[in-house]
Formats: structure tokens, C-alpha cells, sequence
């Protein structure tokens, strides 16, 4: 569990400071397969999204710990 919650932690760390990278990857990966219709800004829901990240990661520490 601890290695799950790293992962967790990682992931939501770098989806909070990459939020950029991440909105701007996903917009051209939108455009190489043709969904231009799809393509907005999206960094808010990605603070959202990394929060919910730690939160869980923080949830299975202490799972962790506790067995």
C-alpha cells in the first residue's frame, strides 16, 4: 500500500504543476485524431483532479500504517 500511495502522490503533485503541459498534450493529441470540437482550457479541473490524487494517496498511507 505504501508504493500505491507514492504512485498516488506522485501522480497528483505532477498533475498540479504540469497542469499546463498536461492541458496542452491532451489538446494535441485531440488534434491528431480529429476532435477539434473538444478542445478547451482545462488547468482548473486539473487542480481538482491532482487534490483528489493526494487525497487518496494520503488515505492509503494511512491504511498502510495502521495494518
Amino acid at each position: 500500500m505504501l508504493i500505491r500511495s507514492g504512485i498516488f502522490l506522485v501522480a497528483g503533485l505532477a498533475t498540479i504543476f504540469f497542469k499546463k503541459q498536461l492541458n496542452n498534450w491532451k489538446n494535441h493529441i485531440l488534434k491528431s485524431i480529429h476532435l477539434k470540437s473538444w478542445i478547451k482550457d482545462e488547468r482548473k479541473g486539473y487542480i481538482y483532479t491532482g487534490t483528489l490524487f493526494i487525497i487518496i494517496s494520503i488515505m492509503l498511507f494511512i491504511y498502510s500504517i495502521l495494518n
